[in-house]
């Protein structure tokens, strides 16, 4: 008990360090439970032997349940690395310590009041301390609850260096960026088309929360510009948050999309949420862009106040003559101002097109030229792990797309697969932190990839509700293949593939999943 139990821990930090949310968190928890319960009933049979049999043989039987115990509880939470492993990091290791001494706490006094008890001149404490194992996952949620207040005055220290950070670049201009999907790929391409012009520094990989900001912050060349933040949320208040550390004069918002839900509750809170980033800009007197091929983001930026602009025909900006292959992409872009210029860029599908839409429209609106825009564009590359093409010896093409897990981007990562020539196998492991709506998402998934694939490699626990979808729009069964994980499904694709193939690896869902 002294000893967190680190699959547990590490399905914790996935999780964000919150209890709630986390099937498999929960599932960890149960185990937990069952490991303890079983324990608590080996115990009382040894007092039972020991009550007719005598405390030495009740202690030899004790002794020999401890050893087998600890092998069963060894072996039932054994395995392979996690693809996403524990970071032993501060915030970490304050849990263990507190996580320590509460266990420490629980197990003095259970022993204390056992020893109140005696039977037969067999005292109780040693069937009173395997309770600890039973109450493990009360001990884990208490430790939790104990450090939360020194987390948030942590939160709070790092929060306000990095504010005053900011406020000491008087003339620095403060870009966010959000949305429910397209966060990441619009922000590079925004600071790629800035960079035609100014110092621009962007939050890294996926920095999108409170902590994450402030670190990036840190690490901020003295002679930026143009500091461009991603900004993520999964519950209502998080993006006002980060703008009230980041002071936004200017707000992007990529498109709108029922993600998150299971903290969310509704759509509704959703875009409310995202609305919190064009109404702190409107506030300070900035400008917000809207990419309105996404039907929420029309809404928004209808009811949004302040000086606003929108992508999409009759826009600040959109694309006309488009051309989308397994190359990438070509089409024209069209200003407010009247100018045209011609675009290639090496970013697949026509969701990407849209976003360098959106960029462009920003860029633009900061002085950056048509021809510098179109200069930039040829240079853009993938995000890691969002439809990034991986080339291999055997002659198959695979198209990464592991980071995405909402709807818009499995679309789009579909139609971007429709694209490419050759047999086109999808593996998914469908949505996730849907709330209610997960089954009929995950089945209305399965019917899309059977619009496209030629074979369905369905992963993990949406498998079954993706599979009814695929059959019932006409898939053949013997086309589906349900794998329990992903290294399951590794061990089919050496069985079923071939040269020429297309493989979409879409959503790699974490350990926590």
């Amino acid at each position: 008990m002294t000893v967190v139990a680190l699959r547990t821990l590490n399905f914790y930090q996935l999780n964000g360090y919150r209890l709630s949310g986390s099937k498999s968190l929960k599932k960890q928890a149960l185990s937990e439970v069952c490991f303890g319960a079983l324990h608590v009933a080996l115990c009382y049979f040894v007092y039972m032997i020991s009550a007719v049999r005598g405390y030495v043989y009740g202690g030899w039987f004790y002794m020999l349940f401890c050893v087998l115990g600890a092998v069963s509880y060894y072996f039932g939470h054994r395995k392979k690395e996690a693809r996403t492993p524990l970071k032993i990091t501060k915030r970490c290791l304050r849990f263990i310590a507190a996580h320590t001494l509460i266990s420490v706490a629980f197990s003095v006094a259970l022993v204390a009041a056992g020893r109140t008890l005696n039977t037969g001149g067999v005292s109780l404490a040693f069937a009173f301390l395997p309770l600890c194992y039973l109450l493990s996952p009360l001990v884990f949620a208490l430790s939790a609850a104990a450090v939360y207040p020194v987390e948030q005055a942590v939160a709070r220290i790092y929060t306000e260096g990095c504010e005053k950070a900011l406020d000491a670049k008087t003339d620095l201009v403060r870009i966010g960026v959000t949305g429910s999907y397209g966060k990441t790929g619009v922000k590079n391409i925004l600071a790629t088309f800035l960079s035609e012009k100014y110092k621009v520094y962007a939050t890294p990989e996926s920095y999108n929360t409170p902590m994450g900001i402030c670190i990036a912050v840190n690490r901020m060349p003295a002679d930026t510009q143009i500091f461009v933040a991603e900004m993520g949320a999964k519950r209502k208040g998080d993006i006002s948050r980060l703008c009230d550390i980041v002071k936004p004069v200017v707000a992007v918002v990529t498109g709108i999309a029922a993600q998150h839900l299971a903290t969310f509750g509704s759509i509704q809170n959703v875009i409310d949420t995202k609305a919190e980033l064009p109404s702190y800009v409107a506030k300070a007197g900035g400008k917000s862009y809207f990419n309105t091929d996404n039907d929420y983001c029309k809404l928004m930026y209808r009811d949004a106040e302040g000086e606003k602009y929108r992508t999409g025909f009759g826009g600040e900006c959109y694309a006309k003559e488009m051309s989308v292959s397994g190359e990438g992409s070509e089409f024209t872009l069209c200003f407010s101002g009247g100018e045209e210029v011609r675009c290639k860029t090496p970013l697949l599908g026509a969701h990407n097109v849209s976003n360098i839409t959106l960029a462009a429209a920003v860029a633009y609106g900061m002085g950056v030229s048509p021809e510098q825009i179109a200069a930039a564009a040829g240079k853009l590359r993938p995000v890691p792990h969002r439809l990034q093409i991986v080339e291999n010896s055997a002659g198959i093409t695979i198209i990464d797309d592991g980071y995405n897990s909402n709807e818009e981007g499995a679309r789009a990562a579909l139609r971007t697969l429709a694209a490419f020539k050759g047999r086109k196998i999808v593996a998914c492991q469908g949505l996730v932190e849907m709330g209610k709506a997960e089954r009929d998402a995950n089945f209305a998934l399965g019917r899309e990839i059977a619009f496209v694939a030629d074979i369905a490699v369905l992963i993990g626990i949406n498998a079954d509700d993706m599979r009814e979808g695929a059959l019932l729009a006409g898939m053949a069964d013997g086309s589906i293949f349900v794998k329990r994980n992903l290294a399951e499904a590794q061990q089919l694709f050496a069985e079923i593939m071939r040269k020429g193939d297309v493989l979409l690896i879409e959503n790699d869902l974490p350990d926590n999943y």
